[in-house]
């Protein structure tokens, strides 16, 4: 046959004279030895995996991700294959694939045919969307999650582990996957799409991102030693496709103001469009989580996640200073952020201090004298206020701290340096420290407009803060976020609280 090496044995004269004899020799075919337990990017590709581990050669020439398949799984795979032909068959117009496909066998059980779900998401097991979302988690969004390397690591190959043995976490991986490539699909333009990037469906990433939180939501409830691994890990993902939804207009409509409308103190909008305020509630369980379970995750695969090299104690001996001339390397708002953090501080006690005071019976109100209070809520408010306005001022100094730290380290560093030491300094958690009053109080409408329209000016100030961070998740996503809170106060008609909303729209347009 064409292609089928034949290797005969060594023959002397004499059994050259003896065709009968040459012809009774056993004839020996090189044989090709399949790779039955190759990685999932050979799988995909079709190619012969060399099985090498931590990375296979192939995977390593591409300088692409490389995992395996669960060795529990394979074994169940083997085990199925030794049914009758019929059962799992393997063909070229692709039925049967699944069986040879271990790392989207929670997808075969999750998303079995059901009455009113759409044709396309569920009866096609191995859809191409399904394919291009795990795909991409693999070779792009698992490595931008994180700049550290060992955290890296844990998204490349920890989470989506714990995602290969938990119907839920494949889910949540599949939507954050998914929506990295929307949120890419969106920043490219009209022009994306001819450019060669893949797109998905945005509702079957929905689908999956509903179906993970059902579940994630569920052990939840359950959560103990044996399942905080895994518990987790859909935190952090549900909190970056949370942190990737606003820059989604179909999930988070843009704001009716655009970037390069003027700022007229006092204007009123024609529009209302208020800011989102729960998905606050949403990413503080991460940390109800870590507390919860610290004893286990201090000490499993997760273990980089909750844990940072540089602690609180290391950034309060550092100044709070602003000045910084050896950033003309670094990004328009890392500069605007480093001349102006002081002064808005400073701004915000002045407004605080001259509109009322804590412990008197009665506010001192500015430009709005005729506001009826509560005064056990006006306490509680003013109170919470005053904690948050602390934490704001320390995460704008651990801010500071780290370009200093850049500064010193590098001479003249770029944002890239910046952005690591961000990321150790975890900046990004002031979500998590903020009081749960201060949240409730922004959510109940019935405030004191001033009362409202201060603690609203205090978190477009801690919007400004995700805005300095550079990942895909948070790209443009608190931009639009402080445009919203610019026509909420806006309508308060108080010159004094649009002033105060004038810096953090400068940092977000610069």
């Amino acid at each position: 046959m064409l292609g089928m090496a034949v290797v005969d044995a060594p023959f002397t004269v004499e059994e050259a004279s003896a065709p009968d004899s040459r012809q009774a020799r056993k004839r020996h075919r090189a044989r090709h030895t399949k790779s039955r337990h190759g990685c999932f990017s050979c799988k995909l590709r079709r190619v012969k995996c060399d099985e090498a581990r931590p990375v296979c050669g192939a995977c390593a020439s591409r300088q692409e991700p490389c995992s395996f398949p669960d060795p529990t799984v394979i074994a169940h795979r083997q085990t199925s294959s030794s049914r009758t032909p019929h059962e799992g068959t393997h063909t070229r117009s692709g039925r049967g694939l699944h069986n040879s496909q271990p790392f989207l066998e929670p997808l075969r059980i999750a998303l079995a045919p059901s009455v009113g779900t759409p044709q396309s998401v569920n009866d096609d097991l191995l859809g191409m969307d399904n394919l291009l979302m795990i795909q991409f988690f693999h070779m792009y969004t698992a490595q931008e999650m994180s700049l550290h390397p060992i955290r890296s690591q844990v998204w490349r190959r920890v989470i989506p582990n714990l995602a290969g043995r938990n119907c839920y976490l494949m889910h949540l991986l599949l939507s954050l996957g998914g929506i990295h490539m929307i949120t890419e699909r969106l920043r490219h333009g009209p022009g994306g799409e001819s450019d060669g990037l893949e797109t998905v469906d945005l509702r079957v990433v929905m689908e999956h991102h509903q179906k993970g939180l059902k579940g994630f939501r569920e052990e939840v409830a359950q959560i103990s030693q044996s399942n905080a691994e895994a518990v987790y890990a859909g935190s952090l993902l549900l909190v970056g496709f949370i942190y990737a939804s606003f820059q989604v207009p179909e999930l988070n409509p843009p704001p009716i103001m655009t970037a390069d409308s003027a700022f007229i103190p006092g204007q009123i909008p024609q529009t209302s469009n208020g800011p989102q305020l729960g998905w606050m509630r949403l990413i503080r369980g991460v940390s109800t989580v870590v507390k919860d379970q610290w004893t286990v995750l201090k000490c499993s695969r997760l273990r980089p996640m909750v844990l940072h090299f540089h602690g609180d104690e290391y950034w309060k001996d550092l100044p709070f200073a602003s000045s910084m001339s050896r950033l003309s390397h670094c990004s328009p708002r890392l500069l605007v952020f480093a001349r102006g953090a002081n002064q808005a501080i400073v701004d915000l006690k002045a407004f605080w201090a001259a509109s009322w005071v804590p412990s008197s019976t009665e506010p001192s109100f500015v430009g709005s004298p005729t506001s009826t209070y509560s005064s056990p809520t006006f306490d509680g408010a003013v109170d919470e206020q005053s904690r948050a306005m602390d934490i704001l001022e320390m995460i704008y100094s651990r801010i500071i701290s780290v370009l200093q730290c850049s500064v010193s380290q590098h001479g003249f560093p770029d944002d890239s340096d910046i952005q690591a030491n961000f990321e150790e300094a975890a900046v990004l958690s002031w979500s998590m420290l903020i009081p749960n009053d201060f949240i409730g109080f922004l959510e109940t409408d019935d405030q004191v407009d001033l009362i409202r329209g201060y603690s609203l000016v205090i978190l477009a100030h801690f919007y400004v803060i995700n805005t300095l961070v550079d990942r895909w998740f948070l790209n443009g996503s608190f931009k639009g976020e402080i445009y919203r809170i610019r026509e909420s106060v806006c309508s308060l008609r108080n010159e004094q609280l649009d002033r105060l909303m004038m810096w953090p729209v400068k940092v977000a347009t610069s």
